[in-house]
This record gives C-alpha cells, structure tokens and sequence, in this order.
C-alpha cells in the first residue's frame, strides 16, 4: 500500500520527471567521463607496462622519492647514490618461485650528462640485459643495428633521440656524473635504434646501456653471487685451511735448472667460459617484474610486502604507477581537475534537486495534512517521503547509465583521432576508444541512491513540521 501510493504520487507530478531527467543527465555526464578516464589510465599503463616499468617493480627502501629513472629530488649537484637490492640472491629465489610471476629482470638506473660529437644533453641510463629487457618490453622496437652481445660495451638509444641529437650507429656516447668537484665520465658505441609503439617524450630520454657500464659510472661496487662460482674438494680445502703458507710449500725442493712448460692453448669455448665466471653480479637497484594476471597486481604487491617485512629485508614492492614516479603525475593532476568539475557538477545538481524537492512537499501541504488527520503518523509520512524519492533516484540511476553508454559507445563511433603526442600516449592511441566497465556503471548508481538520500532528508523534516489543522486551512 505504501510503496503504491509512492509510485502513484511521483508519476502524478511533473516535477518528479524534471527530477528524473536532471538526475539521469548528471549520471551520464559521469559514466561518460567515467569511461574516458577509464581509457586515459588504460592507455598509459599499458603504454608504461610495456614499455619500461613492466607490472611490478621492487626497490630498496629509501628516504628519497625513488622511481626506475632513479632518484627524482631536485638537482643540488652532488651525485644521489641508489641503494642496491639486498639480500639479492634470497630476493631472486623467492621472486622465481612466486607462482604469479611470468618473468623478471634485474635494471640499474641513474641519470647523467650525455655527451656526442654533436651535442650535450641529460638522460636516464637503465644498465640491464638486452634480451632479456627486449623480450620484456614489446612497445620497443629495434629499427638499426642489434643490441650489444655480454662482455660487450654499447647503447640503444630511441629513434627521436637520435634524430634530435644527429646520432647514427657507431657515434659514441660519453656519460658524464658529476659529484662535487670530480666527475667520471664512460664511453661506448651506439649499438642499436629503437622506437616505441607509442610516442611518450620522457621515455625517449631513456638510453639502454650495458650494465658494467652504468656500475662503473656511478661507482657501484660489482659484487658476485658465490652461487656462480664451483670449486672443487681440493680448492675448498686449500680455502678453509688455517695453516701458515710455508706449509702449502713444505715438500717442494729446489732445482737448478730451467724447466720448460708446454704451451697449452684454449678454445674458444673455454675462454667464454672463463669470461663468464663472475657475471651473474648482485648490484642491482630494481628488479622489474611481469605478472602472469595483470587483475592481481595489488594483491601480488600486498603479498611481497608482507613478506618483505616478515624477513626484515629493506625492499618494498610498488605497481606500475609507482615505479614511473613524476613521469605518471601528470595523469593525477588531469583526473583531479576533472573530479573537481563533476563534484561542482553534482553539488549544483544537488541543491537542485534538494530544492526541488522541497517545492514539492511544500505543494502537498493539504495533501499531507489530511493525511495526518485522518490518523498517518509521522514515522508513515517519514517512508513515504523517502520511497518517492528513492523511485525517483532508482528510476534516475537506471536512465542515466543506460544514457551513459549510449553515449560512450557514441564517442566511441565518432573515431576521433590525435595529432598531439602528449594526448596519444595519454589514451594510449591515436584513436579514442571508451568502454562502460561494470564498476563504471555500479559506482554511478550508488552514487545516484545517495543523491537520493540525502536530498530526501531536509524535505522530509519540513514534511513533519507541518501542523495537520493549518495545512488542511492550506497554510503554508
């Protein structure tokens, strides 16, 4: 009976429908601008993730803003030291048998001086392991030459880069850090030339570099796992002996004459071998991390943490976001304007909708005086206030979400394309696409019920208020 003669007296009012209607267009401005933010955070994680900061990345802890281009507090001249992982080998051992991790990679960041017979200019240097870093990161693609081979020296620089700076394959770069009044400067070839998939001008500045390099430009000691490294019985002996150094010659004699050794001569194989022994080096700033399920990023980074603290070892895990540091701030400032705008939006909206709802209690003074009258309490007169404005607020929600993607797929159709760099790595494309995700839609409607709520309290309080013999003399 209630709920019937609330639905009879909000389809019997006219101003009811402007309610509706003004409540469905602000829910479909918000799905709408919900899907494109959608499709602007979209864009620049995948267009991140793909391109250098993969799906997680662990870091030391530290009391400086650190991201994958290194520290990022203003420049004061005095080199920043990055901390390196530690313990690395437990870390990597745990990371391998995490059954979320699809692959993982080790990278060592700074930035520097970049110096070519043609130019000077900053740049981010990552020392991390070609193939590996290739395979890793799709958005890159190699357009001359091919990375340096292990042991080799070399850099691979973005198409953009070397065009500004009028780099070619085989110019050498020199990577200049400067601290206080010394600096260090290293050299290497250009090895390759690359483009990404998506033009973004930060990560153009990125230069790929070998990482012995990048250690020993910013000094970082070059520390080896003892895991790469196997002895035999007689050379673990001879290490845990405590006995004097005479003794390990107590049984040799002397001999007068000159002794001749046969040459003995390596093979090829034999002497990568060799090479080979101590490159699996444990300084490392970050280790950049795939996930088998991007859905469980939070829950995988929540997970490494809790670890993290359980072992007491100084790391933490951040997502994409975080790893990119101020090169992803931009996004947080656009949002929070837009938020800003649709608050104001709805705010207005509300008083509205507030006031309108006001006029139409005011309008039923008789109406609700007779009401009272005849017997209806305040706690009736109370629910039927609030199931008339709950229908309107339902019936609001349901209207603007179907309005709303109508509209984005709309938006969608129209095909509108970019020229601006800034705005294709921003939706992640040259051509705009937006789509209503469930919790787009769900987030709108309970915002809609809340509206509803809201709005219903100070029209009902003035319900209650009313006197049952003035409002049946009609006044108000």
């Amino acid at each position: 009976m209630l709920l019937y003669l609330a639905y009879k007296n909000v389809i019997s009012k006219k101003s009811s429908f402007v309610i509706i209607l003004f409540i469905a267009f602000a829910i479909m401005l918000l799905v709408l601008t919900n899907a494109v933010f959608d499709s602007t955070e979209n864009g620049v994680q995948e267009t991140f993730i793909s391109s250098f900061t993969g799906d997680v990345v662990i870091r030391p802890k530290s009391d400086k803003p650190l991201s994958l281009f290194g520290d990022e507090t203003p420049v004061t001249g005095k080199l920043s030291e990055i901390p390196v992982l530690v313990p690395y080998g437990d870390l990597t051992s745990y990371i391998s048998q995490n059954p979320s991790v699809e692959n993982f990679l080790p990278q060592l960041s700074g930035r520097v001086a970049m110096r070519s017979e043609k130019d000077d200019t900053l740049a981010y240097v990552f020392g991390v392991t070609p193939d590996k870093y290739l395979a890793m990161m799709p958005a890159i693609q190699i357009e001359e030459g091919a990375p340096w081979k292990n042991g080799e020296k070399g850099a691979m620089i973005s198409r953009d880069y070397a065009d500004s700076l009028d780099l070619s394959l085989g110019d050498t770069l020199e990577f200049i850090v400067e601290n206080g009044f010394s600096s260090r400067i290293r050299a290497v070839p250009v090895k390759a030339i690359y483009h990404y998939s998506v033009k973004n001008p930060i990560l153009e500045k990125i230069v790929l570099v070998n990482p012995e390099t990048v250690r020993s430009v910013f000094d970082i000691s070059e520390l080896a796992s003892s895991e790469s490294v196997e002895l035999s019985d007689e050379q673990s002996a001879f290490l845990e002996s405590s006995g004097d150094l005479d003794d390990f010659f107590s049984e040799a004699s002397d001999f007068s004459e000159s002794v001749v050794t046969e040459k003995i001569e390596y093979s090829k194989e034999d002497m990568d071998a060799l090479s080979n022994v101590y490159t699996e080096s444990t300084s490392w700033n970050f280790l950049v991390i795939k996930l088998k399920d991007k859905k469980n990023t939070q829950l995988v980074v929540h997970q490494m943490n809790k670890y993290f603290k359980d072992n007491e070892w100084n790391l933490e895990a951040v997502n994409w976001r975080k790893s990119a540091g101020n090169t992803a701030f931009y996004l947080f400032i656009l949002r929070f304007i837009f938020n800003v705008g649709i608050i104001i939006v709805l705010l207005a909206g509300f008083i509205v909708i507030n006031n309108t709802l006001v006029i139409n209690i005011l309008d039923r003074i008789r109406e609700i005086g007779t009401m009272r009258a005849i017997g209806a309490n305040k706690r009736f007169i109370s629910a039927e206030c609030m199931l008339e404005t709950f229908i309107m607020a339902i019936t609001a929600g349901i209207v603007g979400g179907i309005l709303g993607i109508f509209a984005s797929k709309a938006l969608t159709a129209c095909q509108i394309s970019f020229t601006n760099s800034f705005l294709v790595q921003l939706f992640g494309g040259e051509v705009l696409v937006t789509q209503v995700n469930f919790k787009n839609l769900l987030s709108s409607f309970l915002l809609s019920i809340f509206i509803g709520f809201v709005a219903w309290i100070y029209p009902v309080m003035t319900a209650l208020r009313i006197n049952p013999v003035q409002a049946m003399q009609g006044a108000k």
